[in-house]
């Protein structure tokens, strides 16, 4: 187990491979130039998307607005169809074939098929082309996240490549826009009325095809097991598996309906606004930035504020910025409420994300979790429902002129299809907020207000009634523990916990397993040394609750009975998961033992950090001691171990991912701390002492 009290900063593993590991600078040049090559890739396949769109609003120039309208919704829906559909078949088929060949043919097939569209200016073909590229990227995309981590030697630098792995997939959607629009002005000014949307299919033709080269250049990209893609009508039809994720799916569904009305009609209004293709560009560069900042934002912004609080009102104002966009007929000011409304959009899918994981225990791969994967599956079929209805309503309410009062209003049929998008998502967003409200009868305004300023607000009537209670000596104390893998941040968040209680003026014990009393120490030694071999599992399990029932009884239980707050570095589960489910005992027995071992002391809160333990071992920097030095193998049973003591006990547990930032996991186990918090200075104190409660450490 992890050596408490050691210094354990994250390890240059976790930087970009070949900044700071020397033992990687051999594989630098193949991981650098894959790297650029899959973004160039990227930048293609998001580039596509306006490109394809563009083409067919210019081969439906002649008809009229529904036409054109559903054209492009056509375009974008078939996009996006296959990930719906055809997901899990795509990283089938790419797993089973060559990582470097499988991108080739990708980007080579891509650029076929996007060439071919400008010559033959057919927009069945187009229509063909958009659903070939979309099949296309089932195949790259996969391929592409496993291929930077199989580039890398060390297990320990492969997070951080999975990381540059998704930025560059997902960066270049910042600059596709953007290229796009201008683009556009320089097909405006050079070619003809017939001709503007071919410039753009070609640069991305171009593109792919600097890739394909890119990749050449690659001599061999090793085998990397494939990442699981879950069936999004599968996870749809399965359900979120919590009442929570019910709630969430509502408000992604709302969010997801406000981006996509936006982007299904935007070619069509802004040409309606005097745009045309560069005017679309800038309004789908807002929306990307929107987006990107809005993800950032998201887990950062308000942070005493409620995160599902927060996720309902983001929803709630996207549905605002929606109407916006749909009633103004300004150009400049929908490019720049768009970027707003994707600013909410995205803060409601982070806040989302975040706050279906904090139901699970799954943090290594958060995506793949039941909860997570019904939000994915509700944002992709929202988006398709919105691409093919948006513009057939658009389609149906058609362009008017009304009279009113004298004056006359210019009503047109994609901004009335997103007025009634707007409408949806408010609905939706006031049943989320409804559902997900995690502080009703506090009223709004006072609390938002509190945030701003960092504070958690309080009624005045409780604030009140806090004051005018006497305070009343408390014969138990609070008994906190922090339990985890290896390297998953469990004594530096008790550490912070321990400080932050103490700067409130608690008296505040500190301790850890195994080793926090003298005899405990000795048993710590034959633990944990490499050197001591031959010990049975049977014999190990005995001396930890040898350890713990000293532990208990000359510290634990003496300052819970005066009344402090005892915070330990691990406690009863870390055996239950080490030595249960690790070394593959009966859990019974263990628990067995250490209830008698303990006297049946439980604590009143366990933190849970959940980290991979490819993750967690990477971060150790010290020389592994006999439990760290065990297989891949027991660290998974062991993190599935705490998972399932977890699920089975939830009021006792809080569950945080301890891949995020540490300050964020420090105000989530502040804010879970305070709900179990005694009066900090008990009653008679300072006439028994004439001084403040007394800090302790062991």
């Amino acid at each position: 187990m992890t050596r408490t009290g050691a210094h354990r900063p994250y390890p240059a593993a976790s930087q970009p491979p070949g900044v700071s590991s020397h033992s990687s600078r051999s594989a630098d040049g193949p991981f650098r130039r894959l790297r650029f090559a899959l973004s160039l890739s990227a930048l293609g396949l998001w580039l596509a998307v306006p490109a394809l769109t563009a083409m067919a609003a210019a081969l439906t120039r002649d008809e009229d607005a529904a036409t054109r309208a559903q054209a492009v919704g056509g375009v974008l829906a078939l996009m996006l169809l296959p990930a719906v559909l055809l997901a899990p078949v795509g990283a089938a088929l790419a797993a089973r074939a060559d990582r470097r060949l499988m991108l080739l043919i990708a980007d080579v097939l891509r650029l076929v098929v996007i060439v071919t569209v400008p010559l033959l200016d057919l927009l069945p073909w187009t229509l063909a082309a958009a659903f070939l590229v979309a099949c296309l990227n089932l195949l790259w995309t996969p391929t592409a996240r496993v291929s930077l981590p199989a580039m890398v030697a060390h297990d320990d630098l492969r997070p951080g490549a999975r990381r540059w792995a998704t930025r560059a997939i997902f960066g270049p959607a910042l600059f596709a826009a953007p290229l796009f629009a201008v683009l556009a002005l320089v097909a405006d000014g050079t070619l003809g009325r017939g001709s503007r949307a071919d410039l753009a299919l070609y640069v991305t033709a171009a593109v792919f095809l600097a890739s394909a080269a890119a990749v050449a250049m690659i001599r061999e990209i090793p085998a990397e097991p494939p990442h699981p893609v879950p069936a999004p009508l599968k996870s749809l039809f399965q359900g979120p598996g919590t009442a929570a994720a019910r709630g969430l799916g509502l408000a992604v569904a709302a969010a997801s309906v406000t981006a996509g009305a936006v982007v299904a009609v935007a070619r069509v209004h802004t040409g309606e606004l005097g745009g045309g293709d560069a005017g679309y560009g800038s309004v789908l560069a807002g929306l990307a930035f929107g987006l990107a900042f809005g993800l950032f934002l998201g887990p950062r912004a308000l942070v005493p504020f409620s995160r599902r609080r927060l996720n309902g009102l983001a929803v709630i104002a996207a549905a605002l910025a929606l109407v916006v966009i749909a009633l103004v007929q300004n150009l400049v000011v929908v490019v720049f409420v768009t970027g707003f409304l994707g600013v909410f959009a995205g803060a409601a899918w982070s806040t989302g994300t975040a706050a279906a994981r904090e139901g699970t225990a799954d943090a290594e791969a958060p995506e793949d979790s039941r909860p997570a994967a019904y939000l994915r599956a509700v944002v992709l079929v929202t988006a398709v429902v919105a691409f093919a209805a948006v513009p057939l309503i658009a389609g149906v309410v058609g362009s008017h002129r009304i009279e009113l009062g004298g004056a006359v209003y210019d009503v047109d049929g994609s901004g009335a299809a997103m007025l009634a998008a707007a409408v949806v998502a408010l609905l939706l967003g006031a049943v989320a907020y409804r559902r997900l409200d995690d502080r009703r009868g506090i009223p709004l305004g006072p609390d938002l207000r509190a945030a701003l300023h960092g504070e958690i607000y309080t009624p005045p009537e409780q604030a009140a009634a806090a004051a005018q209670q006497q305070p009343v000596r408390r014969e138990r104390g609070v008994f906190i523990a922090f339990e985890g893998g290896e390297g998953a941040g469990k004594t530096t968040q008790a550490r912070l916990a321990a400080i932050w209680l103490r700067d409130h003026g608690y008296d505040v014990v500190t301790t850890h397993e195994p080793g926090a009393t003298k005899i405990g120490m000795r048993l710590r030694a034959m633990l944990l040394d490499r050197d001591t071999t031959g010990l049975s599992d049977r014999a190990e399990s005995l001396l930890y609750a040898a350890d713990r029932a000293d532990h208990v009884a000359n510290v634990i239980k003496p300052a819970i009975e005066r009344g402090v707050i005892v915070v330990s570095d691990r406690y009863v589960d870390s055996s239950l998961a080490y030595q249960g489910f690790g070394r593959q005992q009966a859990v019974e027995d263990i628990a067995r033992v250490n209830a008698w071992a303990t006297g049946g002391l439980v604590p009143d809160l366990t933190v849970l950090l959940e980290v991979p333990p490819q993750t967690g071992l990477g971060r150790l920097s010290a020389p592994a001691d006999r439990i760290e030095s065990e297989s891949q193998e027991f660290h998974e049973r062991v993190r599935a171990g705490f998972r399932a003591l977890a699920e089975a006990d939830p009021d006792r547990y809080l569950i945080l991912d301890a891949s995020r930032p540490q300050g964020e996991l420090s105000r989530e186990i502040q804010y879970r701390i305070r709900e179990i918090l005694p009066d900090p200075v008990p009653a008679g104190t300072e006439d028994a002492t004439s001084t403040f409660p007394v800090i302790r450490d062991f």
